[in-house]
């Protein structure tokens, strides 16, 4: 039988932070059966936190996600999407300034073509 969590109880109902993903981590450790993440009446999901959620779900491999809103699922999609691309710089070594005050940081932002 699947143990199920339901995310908007054990958290909150809008999770900003990837500390909330450790939660969860803790909250089904030493679960060997399928987890059930019920997301149910959660109205936001910050990118870190799915992020995060996303580790967990590697680490566990048993977990599944029902009851995603639209808006959440959105950004299921996005984070899963991101993952799968390695990120590039564009630049291979970039140069780092330092500005004793903003007066001088403005001045150089203003002349910038970056």
């Amino acid at each position: 039988m699947d143990k199920v969590f339901k995310i908007a109880t054990l958290l909150s109902t809008d999770i900003r932070s990837r500390a909330n993903a450790n939660i969860i981590r803790s909250a089904i450790d030493g679960i060997d059966g399928d987890i059930v993440l019920d997301f149910s009446d959660v109205i936001f999901a910050s990118r870190s936190f799915v992020d995060e959620l996303y580790n967990v779900m590697d680490e566990h491999g048993n977990i599944r996600i029902e009851n995603a809103s639209d808006l959440i699922k959105s950004m299921l999609q996005a984070v899963s999407v991101g993952r799968k691309h390695k990120r590039l710089s564009l630049i291979d070594n970039p140069e780092i300034k330092e500005f004793d005050d903003m007066e001088s940081l403005s001045a150089f932002l203003l002349h910038s073509n970056f």
